[in-house]
C-alpha cells in the first residue's frame, strides 16, 4: 500500500476503517483533541489522501497488516 506511509497506516488502524466515510468522520472528530503538531500533520495527511481517492479505491486497499507484521517479526 504505497498510498499511505507506515505511520499513517498505523494511525488509521486505531480508527473505524469499515468505510472511507467512517474513517474520515473518526479522524475529523479526533482532530480537535490532538495537540501534537506531528500527529496532527499525519492525521491531516491521511484526511487529504482519503478525500482524493474514490470509495472503490479505498475498498481495494489492503488494510490487513497481520501478514506484513508476521513476516517482519519472523
Amino acid at each position: 500500500m504505497d498510498l499511505f506511509t507506515i505511520e499513517e497506516q498505523q494511525l488509521m488502524c486505531i480508527f473505524d476503517m469499515s468505510s472511507k466515510e467512517r474513517l474520515l468522520a473518526d479522524l475529523e472528530a479526533a482532530l480537535p483533541y490532538i495537540y501534537n503538531k506531528e500527529l496532527m500533520d499525519i492525521m491531516n495527511g491521511i484526511i487529504g489522501k482519503l478525500n482524493s481517492i474514490s470509495d472503490a479505491v479505498f475498498g481495494a486497499l489492503p488494510f490487513d497488516f497481520t501478514d506484513y507484521y508476521s513476516e517482519e517479526i519472523w
